[in-house]
């Protein structure tokens, strides 16, 4: 059984394992660097830095935003020991219950066989392609956009209005640069 551990803290020391898996798993183009994740760790209310622990091991990594009427979920990722336990899986689970109502994601398009098991691995979750014209902003002013999927777990009428909130408040919030 997974537990999640919201962290507050840009400090905390369980980061310093949480890092090198940060960094391993998601491209610079994917993700902040360590200074602006540990700025808005504690200054940004919307967004929950998670640790993933099963059975008291530390396994993961799980960021989410709460964007007042749906759910922005922005990373996920498993410890390379602990893959293929179904981690990702019971996340999603608990996401499922705890987090009621619209939840958005990125996800690369599927044209290897990685991304074409990621956006599997995301559909036998019970999310679906709800975007494939998305161009997902760089985390720095300078980096290039990267052209992804938005997979939800429904299609909201206002996709597009939710889709301008996530590049404004994840990739364009002044705590972010």
């Amino acid at each position: 059984m997974i537990k999640l551990i919201r962290i507050t803290d840009g400090q905390d020391s369980r980061l310093e394992h949480l890092v090198p898996l940060y960094e391993e798993v998601f491209c610079s183009s994917e993700r902040r660097t360590v200074g602006q994740l540990r700025r808005m760790i504690g200054a940004t209310p919307a967004m929950h830095f998670n640790m993933i622990e099963s059975d008291g091991e530390l396994c993961g990594l799980f960021v989410y935003w709460d964007m007042g009427e749906f759910y922005y979920l922005e990373h996920l990722a498993v410890a390379p020991h602990m893959r293929n336990r179904k981690i990702g899986q019971q996340v999603l689970e608990h996401v499922e219950t705890s987090l009621p109502g619209i939840r958005l994601l990125e996800v690369e398009p599927a044209e290897d066989e990685l991304t074409t098991r990621r956006v599997a691995f995301y559909r036998r979750n019970g999310y679906r392609i709800v975007d494939r014209s998305y161009v997902q902003p760089s985390y720095e002013n300078f980096g290039d956009a990267a052209p992804l999927w938005i997979m939800g777990n429904d299609t909201p009428e206002r996709l597009p209005e939710f889709i301008e909130r996530i590049k404004k408040e994840v990739y364009r919030d002044p705590l972010a640069r």
